[in-house]
């Protein structure tokens, strides 16, 4: 990222699914975002993310959130190598850590179905990806990012993983960290739910060539921490 594009971090930043330039009006949240609740005049300069990778200078130009795209000031074309798979957690204890989580340079965030992971009869999951995606948008504005993370709905882990064999992998779980320096520059990390992986389930991955271990210290980190404490180990080395 240019020096001119880090500046841009002292602005506030709003999505729009741009596509090229020229008008077009500001989704409606975003738009009672701009004119009610920050109460921006016509005429003011904002910044967009379309989520895709690119990053624009816009001008309000109408009461009702229209915006005129001016220019693209920052074109990231390579979306983040770096993806998240977790195992479901009880209640809305699943929101607490994607909502951190999508701060980061992360490209998808997918959830799992796992031996040991928390869910009832019944339990409408379009309503908690509703609510993920939203967490996702609003973080991509919060952490000025270009790209917006993929929330995508459960599914079974060997199912998941079988789609997605030829990526490498790094499971979050005691013992020696095996993560190769530098690391893969597409990778999936995986955190267990409350409980960990199931003896079949650790079996099943860690027989995979491409399957590394990522060490997150000497304590035991609650299914809700580990996501973020895994993110910034493998992003800080």
């Amino acid at each position: 990222m240019s020096l001119a594009a880090e500046n841009l971090f002292d602005e506030t930043w709003f999505y729009a699914p741009v596509e090229q330039l020229g008008e077009l009006p500001l989704p409606v949240e975003e738009a009672h975002h701009a004119m009610r609740a920050l109460r921006l005049r016509l005429g003011t300069d904002i910044i967009v993310s379309n989520g895709l990778g690119s990053v624009f200078r816009a001008k309000l130009v109408s009461d009702t959130g229209r915006i005129d795209i001016l220019e693209c000031i920052l074109n990231e074309p390579e979306a983040p190598g770096l993806s998240l798979a977790i195992g479901l957690l009880k209640g809305r204890d699943v929101e607490e850590p994607i909502e951190a989580v999508c701060e980061f340079a992360v490209g998808d965030v997918f959830l799992l179905q796992t031996d040991h992971s928390s869910e009832f009869n019944g339990q409408n999951f379009d309503r908690l990806m509703e609510r993920l995606r939203q967490k996702s948008l609003t973080a991509l504005k919060q952490a000025k990012k270009s790209w917006l993370t993929r929330i995508h709905p459960p599914e079974d882990l060997r199912t998941w993983r079988e789609r997605h064999r030829n990526i490498p992998l790094a499971l979050a779980h005691p013992g020696q960290d095996t993560i190769p320096t530098p690391s893969p520059s597409i990778m999936h990390v995986l955190i267990g739910p409350e409980g960990g992986f199931s003896n079949s389930e650790l079996e099943y991955l860690q027989a995979q060539e491409n399957c590394y271990q990522l060490s997150l210290g000497p304590t035991r980190l609650r299914a809700i921490h580990a996501p973020v404490a895994a993110l910034g180990n493998l992003i800080g080395r």
